[in-house]
């Protein structure tokens, strides 16, 4: 620890789309033997967003909050010796300066994994329109969410991790990159790493994978009206799309959404802060290791089957198919 007289604690701020449902699954799940290791995953839920809102929203104190954690940690039988929190929407947020109160009780430390931005970009609309959270987003099409997509400032991580750097210090800031042949044991390892628990030993994974629909059915779920249904009801629905989604992919197979011009340009935009962003953590120029796609690859702009009839057999159908099955065993 950097101060002998306080614990660590690790804030897992994002980003999105690298896995954070996932681990933070598994970092709830594997409470009792993190805890065993002197590592504690506090407050007895899987994403720490209530509490991190509530300050962030100015409804409680970040000391208050400090004070709290560091009391818990002290009450447990086993000695601990750093906290691990989690919560990607944090990174959304432009300002984390009143989080800096935490330092008062902790050694701060910053876990931020970054995302290819142009992988990151077709990833979020799709999960936009998949999951129906935001209603700025969850009908956006996605050429207006391309053209909106400065509003996103937080994957400008040069840019971003300025901002953790002068508020905790370099030396406290903890980047991964998200890309398999970076993490060579997977994402959940990788995220271990960075607190000190190497590959995630001893840990039992959990979450499953939250990926992306297909263009074709993304654009289909896009025009439903999922936000309005209750929770239970939205995730019985999604998960609907989803049978519909593994049909349709395997007869198109995964494509790309951002021409292949487009692309190098959107990175050409990023290039300079990733490049700093490398040297200064990585110590090379290259923060992603893996090429772009091949201009062979197929691209698509999501749009609807051309005819109605093409519409009800591809997915109106397959989808009522389901949802009606799921319908009936839910009756009897």
């Amino acid at each position: 620890m950097t101060d002998g007289t306080k614990k660590d604690l690790y804030i897992h701020v994002g980003v999105h789309r690298t896995a954070t449902t996932a681990i933070q699954a598994t970092m709830f799940r594997n409470w009792k033997s993190l805890k065993d290791r002197g590592y504690l995953y506090p407050l007895g839920v899987e994403r720490h967003i209530g509490v991190f809102n509530n300050i962030l929203n100015n409804k409680k104190d970040a000391r208050d909050v400090a004070a709290m954690l560091a009391q818990r940690a002290v009450a447990h039988e086993t000695e601990i010796h750093t906290l691990i929190m989690s919560d990607e929407d944090i990174s959304m947020r432009r300002d984390l300066s009143q989080l800096l109160p935490f330092r008062e009780f902790f050694n701060v430390k910053i876990i931020f994994g970054m995302r290819r931005q142009d992988l990151w970009l077709e990833s979020w609309w799709a999960q936009n329109v998949k999951g129906q959270w935001d209603r700025k987003l969850c009908n956006i099409s996605w050429p207006d969410f391309m053209a909106g997509r400065a509003q996103f400032h937080w994957i400008d991580y040069d840019r971003y991790l300025a901002h953790l750097e002068k508020l905790f210090g370099q030396s406290n800031i903890r980047p991964y990159v998200f890309e398999r042949t970076q993490m060579p044991r997977g994402p959940i390892a990788a995220f271990c790493r960075q607190f000190g628990l190497e590959g995630g030993e001893g840990l039992t994974t959990h979450g499953g994978s939250n990926i992306s629909l297909c263009p074709e059915v993304s654009e289909f779920v896009r025009h439903l009206p999922l936000i309005e249904a209750d929770m239970g009801v939205r995730l019985a629905l999604i998960e609907v799309a989803e049978v519909v989604d593994r049909k349709v992919r395997a007869e198109n197979g995964p494509v790309l959404l951002i021409p292949h011009d487009e692309r190098r340009a959107i990175m050409k935009e990023y290039e300079a802060g990733n490049r700093n962003v490398a040297r200064r953590y990585f110590g090379r120029d290259a923060l992603f290791l893996e090429p772009l796609p091949d201009r062979r690859e197929p691209v698509t702009t999501p749009a609807l089957p051309g005819s109605s009839k093409e519409l009800m057999e591809r997915m109106m159908a397959p989808f009522l198919e389901e949802f009606v099955k799921r319908a009936n065993k839910m009756l009897k």
